[in-house]
């Protein structure tokens, strides 16, 4: 019994596939296959009640998954904490909203790189909705993204908050020098994320909390296309001014004052308790210290 035979069992298991264990794990299915079949013959009992499948394990099986979890996650820690960083070798999935992207990612990868020259890293940035679907399928392994996050068998940790305002071209001449009202702010389309977005339903909430309702919202799945909208006045946009400053001093872009203000959005990194690895919670502690969200960051950025 070895370690790639532990991975293998413990991976097939948590994706209930033999072909996406072999897929996590670079490797090829037949090659997950033997080691499951080589850990079989070691312990002489059968781990899986139809060979082939992956969907139900065996009383041994069941009991062995709790001691292979055990082992693998006391031999990252071991790895992780004793070993050098720079020796490390392994794969880390993330998740990442995108607003996380287009702020400080680049600076927490770089950390990342530096400290774990010998680490893959694989970035997914994706809508919330859709960063959940893949951790819950197992595709991912550290989530970045807004809050809240609830769930007995995650670990969240806060990563910042950033402050979401109106924004709107110019060109559609919307008064800047009071305060508009969310009344008459809905004579004006909205632009934002799809409706499955926490973007899309702060807006919502906000609008119908002050008795209004926009007269249209158009929808997309980025805030690229939804700064490229705004900015041709196609509608106004709630997004975080810190990351388009540029466009407000070109004047691309202004600020709309409006009350009531909206809360800031809080971002969490959130992980498994079963697969509280040392090495995936390092990096969500490098996360945190990377965060721009906050007022001063721990790291400088790398050039």
């Amino acid at each position: 019994m070895n370690l790639k035979q532990l991975e293998a069992f413990v991976w097939t298991v948590r994706l209930n596939s033999f072909s996406a264990a072999a897929k996590r794990l670079n490797s090829s299915q037949p090659a997950i296959t033997m080691r499951i079949q080589d850990l079989e013959r070691t312990l002489s009992v059968e781990l899986f009640e139809e060979p082939r499948r992956a969907s139900r394990l065996t009383l041994k099986g069941r009991e062995l998954l709790e001691f292979a979890e055990r082992i693998l996650a006391l031999t990252s820690e071991a790895q992780t904490r004793i070993g050098n960083p720079s020796a490390f070798s392994g794969r880390i999935r993330l998740g990442v909203g995108e607003t996380i992207a287009l702020t400080w990612l680049p600076n927490f990868i770089a950390h990342l790189n530096e400290t774990y020259p010998g680490l893959v890293i694989e970035s997914v940035v994706d809508l919330t909705v859709g960063l959940w679907e893949k951790f819950d399928s197992g595709e991912l392994d550290l989530l970045l993204l807004p809050g809240p996050a609830l769930g007995s068998n995650l670990v969240v940790n806060q990563i910042g908050t950033a402050q979401y305002t109106w924004l709107a071209s110019p060109k559609l001449q919307i008064p800047v020098d009071r305060i508009v009202t969310p009344k008459e702010l809905e004579a004006w389309p909205i632009v934002t994320l799809s409706r499955d977005s926490v973007l899309h339903e702060i807006i919502e909430n906000w609008f119908l909390s002050n008795e209004a309702e926009p007269r249209r919202m158009d929808v997309c799945n980025s805030l690229g296309v939804v700064l490229a909208l705004t900015i041709s006045g196609l509608g106004i946009s709630l997004l975080p001014p810190q990351i388009y400053q540029r466009e407000i001093e070109r004047n691309e872009l202004m600020i709309i004052n409006t009350l009531p203000l909206f809360k800031p959005i809080e971002f969490v990194s959130v992980y498994r308790k079963d697969r509280e690895e040392a090495l995936i919670k390092e990096i969500a502690g490098i996360a945190s210290r990377s965060s721009t969200f906050d007022a001063t960051p721990s790291f400088p950025p790398i050039q």
